[in-house]
């Protein structure tokens, strides 16, 4: 299937992505509501669940993150029209193929836009998850696979930097070991070549022995490998962000924890200091106001 039609486009201003598209007659992109920028007017927009499966995708994705109901820009026109997107978090954009019967696992709130043949949802399930979790990962994920049996385009936003590895796995197996927090996303199952990556390749470990884990803050790992000798040649696809999102996480909470210590009680949610200040000045004015009477 030719996407041509969309002239989707990844800018760079200043050092900065996003994503444009001059969308041709009787086309139409699906995007979560909160990375649009601009638009030209004589789009359509409407809201959408975008699934077969209805609400019930909806929900799981909303617990993953993102929107449970998402945007569907359409262009009814005779001419292009532009719409410009923007990446959740400061990072950059990439767009992926998603081939039928492919199911892809992202980390939460990275989702941007797709095609409209494409669902999106989320994987909640806890119990498959729990070794990345255990590793400083998610515990849920959006996950992204076709609707119609035709391929379809997915377009993800990395904190920070985006890298891709190609991990051969099976025959002369490599691997790959991930930091916490920097996760964005892999193939996790490709059912034409009846493989689950996510099941049979990735694992927790060390980088280089428990005890010494501990001590560099690399005890537990997401490790891409072919623990079990499973005789599937192929390459996993992963991806990776450069900027470690739990490192934000605490960046926030510091700011936060420091101005609650400098406002004390409920001088945090009424303006702090300023609120004694302008007292202050209100009992100078009503000095004033009785030495003049």
């Amino acid at each position: 299937m030719s996407y041509s039609g969309l002239n989707d486009e990844i800018e760079t201003i200043n050092g900065h992505n996003k994503l444009n598209f001059n969308l041709e007659p009787n086309h139409s992109i699906i995007f979560e509501p909160s990375t649009l920028i601009h638009m030209d007017g004589k789009l359509i927009l409407e809201p959408t669940i975008f699934s077969k499966t209805g609400i019930f995708a909806g929900i799981k994705r909303s617990i993953t993150g993102q929107s449970f109901i998402d945007s569907q820009v359409t262009n009814k026109t005779d001419n292009k029209l532009k719409i410009s997107l923007c990446p959740p978090l400061l990072g950059t954009i990439n767009k992926i193929e998603i081939l039928p019967n492919q199911i892809w696992k992202f980390s939460p709130s990275s989702f941007i836009a797709c095609t409209n043949n494409i669902l999106v949802s989320g994987n909640i399930n806890i119990f498959s998850n729990f070794r990345s979790a255990i590793s400083g990962q998610n515990i849920v994920y959006t996950e992204v696979s076709t609707q119609d049996g035709n391929p379809g385009i997915v377009w993800i936003s990395a904190h920070g930097a985006l890298e891709k590895h190609e991990i051969q796995v099976g025959k002369n197996s490599d691997t790959l070991l991930i930091n916490d927090g920097v996760f964005l996303g892999m193939l996790s199952e490709d059912k034409d070549k009846n493989i689950n990556y996510w099941k049979q390749y990735v694992n927790i470990g060390s980088a280089n022995g428990f005890f010494k884990g501990l001590l560099t803050g690399t005890a537990l790992m997401m490790r891409i490998e072919n623990k079990y000798n499973l005789e599937n040649d192929s390459k996993c696809i992963v991806y990776t962000q450069s900027l470690n999102i739990h490192n934000l996480d605490n960046y926030v909470k510091s700011i936060a924890i420091r101005y609650a210590k400098n406002n004390s009680g409920i001088s945090l949610f009424n303006g702090g200091d300023n609120i004694s200040k302008l007292h202050k000045y209100e009992n100078k004015l009503n000095n004033l106001n009785n030495i003049n009477t």
